[in-house]
C-alpha cells in the first residue's frame, strides 16, 4: 500500500530535497508540493493526504497555523530548521519532528514511524473481532497491555508511557497515535494525559484521582471529559 504525502516549505532547496527522500521511499507517493500555507490548505480541501511534511516558520501563515486552520488533520511531521519549536510541535500532536538539514536516514526514521502507525489504523479499520488487549513495541520488547489494565498514558515529549497498577512502559509513539486506536473507555483529559475512566476513584476540581495518582484536567480538554463523565450515568 502506498501511502499519500504533501510537502509544504517555502523554501525551493528544501522542497526538492524532500521530494528526492520521497522518492525513495517505496510505501510512499508524493501528492504534491507546496510553498506556503495557504496553498497548502486549498489543496487540502480537494485532495486527501495521509502525511503532511510540514514546515513552521513560513511567510504569511506558519505550519502551526495551517494545523490550527484543518478539522481533519493528515498525520503530520514537522520539518524546521528551529529547534526551539519542538515543544510546541508535540503540543499539536505532530508524529515526529525534523529540524534541518534532515539527512534521509532521520527522514525515513520519522517516515518509517508514520507508516507503522497508519498501517496499524488500516488493521484496526478492517478488524471485525473487538480485542480486548493490544501490543505495544519498547527499543527492546513486544508488551502486551489489556485495555482494561490500563489506567493512563502520559505523552513524555516523542515517547508515551503507559501506566498500569504494577508497571509502566515507555514508547517510542505519540499520544495522537495511540488515542486513536483506543477504545471508548479513554478520555483525554490533557495534552500529556488520556486516561481509562473505568479506573477513575475521584474527580477534584480540576484533577482525576486514579489510585495514588492526580491528573490535571485542562480547560481544552475539559467539556469533553465531563460530558462523558455524563454520559457514564453521572447521579
Amino acid at each position: 500500500m502506498n501511502y499519500q504525502i504533501l510537502i509544504v516549505d517555502d523554501e525551493p532547496p528544501a522542497r526538492k530535497l524532500l521530494s528526492d527522500y520521497v522518492s525513495k521511499v517505496s510505501s510512499l507517493e508524493l501528492a504534491g508540493v507546496c510553498s506556503n500555507g495557504e496553498e497548502a490548505l486549498a489543496f487540502l480541501k480537494e485532495n486527501t493526504v495521509d502525511i503532511l511534511l510540514l514546515d513552521i516558520r513560513m511567510p504569511l501563515m506558519t505550519g502551526m497555523d495551517v494545523l490550527n486552520e484543518l478539522e481533519d488533520k493528515p498525520l503530520t511531521i514537522f520539518v524546521t530548521a528551529y529547534e526551539e519549536y519542538a515543544v510546541k510541535g508535540y503540543e499539536l500532536d505532530v508524529i515526529d519532528y525534523l529540524v534541518k538539514p534532515v539527512s534521509f536516514e532521520r527522514f525515513r526514521k520519522a517516515i518509517d514511524k508514520a507508516v507503522e502507525y497508519l498501517s496499524v489504523q488500516v488493521v484496526a479499520e478492517e478488524t471485525t473481532e473487538k480485542l480486548d488487549y493490544f501490543f505495544l513495541k519498547t527499543d527492546t520488547r513486544i508488551v502486551k497491555f489489556l485495555y482494561s489494565e490500563v489506567q493512563a498514558i502520559e505523552a513524555q515529549r516523542e515517547y508515551i508511557k503507559i501506566i498500569t497498577p504494577t508497571r509502566k512502559v515507555m514508547s517510542l509513539v505519540s499520544l495522537t497515535g495511540i488515542a486513536n486506536a483506543l477504545p471508548g473507555e479513554f478520555v483525554r483529559i490533557h495534552r500529556s494525559f488520556i486516561i481509562n475512566m473505568r479506573h477513575i476513584d475521584e474527580v477534584q476540581s480540576n484533577e482525576v484521582l486514579i489510585g495514588k495518582e492526580l491528573y490535571p484536567i485542562s480547560r481544552n480538554y475539559r467539556d469533553e471529559f465531563f460530558k462523558k463523565l455524563g454520559d457514564r450515568k453521572l447521579l
